[in-house]
């Protein structure tokens, strides 16, 4: 495994597009909750040699995601409509960042999360999200791997 990643997270897949630049990403399912996270690297850093905003703002925009389609039980792609952020404190190089996502609610159309981003210290980061649940019907978000992943693995 990847140094400074907890046992139990595996890899995120590579095969995602924009987040080919971003990681080595991790994930896993943790009682119907979808968790992921991310070892500081260099690339993560901003001018002030702490961890980048947009990195940090990256990941939970994917964990808001990923816990609206597991809370749908949908294998659909949920775009993001809105998020918002708080930073909270700084994180810094070799600090493992871990999604904590304690809300979830879908509508028909609709999914809801909020949660923190967990470093050594506490949290670094408040968001909440909205995300569109789309008619499984609509191709460009019906993906077979990447999203459909999540909730296959939950079965």
């Amino acid at each position: 495994m990847y140094p400074g990643v907890p046992e139990g997270f595996e890899p995120f897949p590579m095969d995602q597009g924009f987040t080919n630049h971003i990681g080595p990403l991790f994930w896993r399912i943790d009682k119907g909750v979808g968790v992921m996270g991310f070892v500081v690297l260099d690339v993560h850093l901003n001018p002030a040699d702490i961890c980048h905003g947009g990195m940090m703002m990256t990941l939970m925009d994917m964990a808001v995601g990923m816990n609206v389609q597991l809370a749908a039980k949908t294998e659909v792609f949920s775009p993001t409509i809105q998020m918002s952020y708080d930073f909270l404190q700084p994180a810094y190089k070799g600090q493992w960042l871990v999604s904590e996502i304690d809300f979830r609610h879908t509508t028909r159309r609709l999914g809801f999360a909020s949660g923190l981003m967990i470093g050594p210290d506490g949290p670094v980061l408040r968001c909440n999200g909205i995300a569109k649940l789309p008619s499984a019907n609509d191709p460009r978000f019906a993906r077979a791997e990447g999203a459909a992943a999540f909730v296959k693995s939950v079965d």
